[in-house]
């Protein structure tokens, strides 16, 4: 039987208080977020960020997982679930581990000061196997983006609390402070941040439970034309080998986009029925493309 972690996203969409001081300029989170300047940005929002990723990677890794304080990707509607019950789901999905997502605050919350680093928190009177699962995921966290190290710390905190959940181990990750402007503006507020902390908590459960990390598979993710990167084209033409008829001569996988790997392509809409595409010149792979060949579709 798979193990079974929880997922924690701390707070909730409108907790008061926890949140950055007002932006000084303006940043973009993702393709679907900004943050304008003067405008405050959400804990819990960050929070659900990491844990949509956390749960794409700890599922990919063969674990089961479920949700407390989040039930979607939508990090702006959730209510802020109270701690015990956050406890007393955990513990009836007999879940084996419980990791909660956070970012740190000090001082008044209304300026920002140059407290600083990444740190996990344990529970000081029932920690069960958690010092040794923090550890670990510390020092994953600690070799990616450069952040000061604080370490693993013990206090008595619900969401660390193994008795009260029934688990073999629970940490809470506090993966910047939201109050420090670089670690908002880069960190707090960055999706690609968000993506590298989960890949990084994963590879120290992985390290822990004796379970081999399995890489994400890489999808190119912008348009390959024949100007794209090697990396890029390759990718294809590997992909368009495997699916397109045995009448087609294979493709010679060397990152040049030619006439053969552009016939390719077109022969390869004509399959999927993309009837339309065959008024393009098939020097374009899109995203419905790139999609199609991630998984192989012949039809």
């Amino acid at each position: 039987m798979p193990l079974k972690i929880a997922i924690d996203a701390g707070h909730g969409s409108n907790t008061a208080g926890k949140r950055t001081p007002p932006f000084p300029k303006g940043v973009r989170v993702s393709d679907k977020l900004i943050i304008n300047k003067g405008e405050q940005f959400k804990e819990h929002v960050a929070n659900v960020g990491v844990c949509y990723y956390l749960e794409q990677e700890l599922q990919r890794c063969g674990f089961d997982t479920m949700r407390t304080g989040w039930n979607d990707d939508n990090a702006f509607d959730d209510p802020d679930t109270p701690l015990a019950d956050r406890q007393r789901a955990i513990a009836k999905a007999n879940c084996d581990y419980s990791i909660s997502i956070h970012f740190n605050a000090y001082g008044d919350g209304k300026t920002f000061n140059s407290a600083e680093g990444v740190g996990i928190y344990i529970h000081d009177k029932y920690p069960g196997q958690s010092k040794k699962l923090a550890e670990i995921v510390i020092k994953h966290l600690a070799g990616g983006t450069k952040q000061k190290n604080r370490g693993v710390k013990t206090d008595a905190l619900a969401m660390c609390n193994c008795n009260n959940m029934d688990v073999k181990a629970a940490i809470l990750c506090e993966l910047a402070f939201m109050t420090n402007e670089y670690e908002a503006v880069n960190m707090m507020a960055n999706e690609v941040y968000w993506k590298e902390c989960a890949q990084e908590i994963a590879k120290g459960v992985c390290e822990f439970t004796g379970i081999k990390y399995v890489q994400e598979e890489y999808i190119p993710s912008k348009a390959i034309t024949p100007d794209s990167p090697k990396q890029d084209i390759v990718w294809a033409q590997e992909r368009l080998n495997k699916v397109l008829p045995d009448w087609m001569p294979r493709l010679a996988v060397d990152g040049v986009y030619g006439p053969k790997t552009r016939i390719a392509v077109l022969v390869y809409w004509d399959m999927l029925g993309w009837g339309k595409h065959m008024n393009d010149d098939g020097k374009t792979i899109g995203k419905a493309t790139r999609q199609a060949l991630a998984e192989y579709r012949k039809k």
